[in-house]
């Protein structure tokens, strides 16, 4: 199940850090954060999980809810140092973070 479904006040700070307040197995929530860059890079202009540093490659960067889920994507305009180009991307962050009673966490999905 993606984080999205226990947590709340979910926003990216900083271009990279995906803060949340998470549920814990308790009912308590507790605040969390989690550092994007160590989890998600970027190739050829489009996002790739288990890489580093996104934003190195990255601008206008932005969250936003989509489908019937309301599930969060980070969407950006990532560079393509192939051709020159910048090409829009989204990922959904739901897809490969969890929340682990009460911290965000990747978990290797791919």
């Amino acid at each position: 199940m993606g984080f999205h479904k226990t947590s709340m006040d979910i926003h990216i700070k900083n271009g990279h850090v995906l803060c949340a307040y998470c549920q814990r197995r308790s009912g308590e929530a507790t605040y969390s954060e989690l550092d994007l860059n160590n989890v998600l890079g970027a190739k050829k202009g489009k996002f790739a999980w288990s890489a580093e540093n996104f934003t190195d490659d990255a601008s206008d960067i932005n969250l936003q809810w989509e489908g019937p889920d309301r599930e969060p994507f980070l969407h950006a305009q990532l560079k393509n140092y192939e051709n020159g180009s910048k090409n829009e991307d989204c990922v959904n962050l739901a897809a490969c973070i969890k929340n682990e009673d009460g911290h965000l966490r990747y978990m290797d999905c791919f």
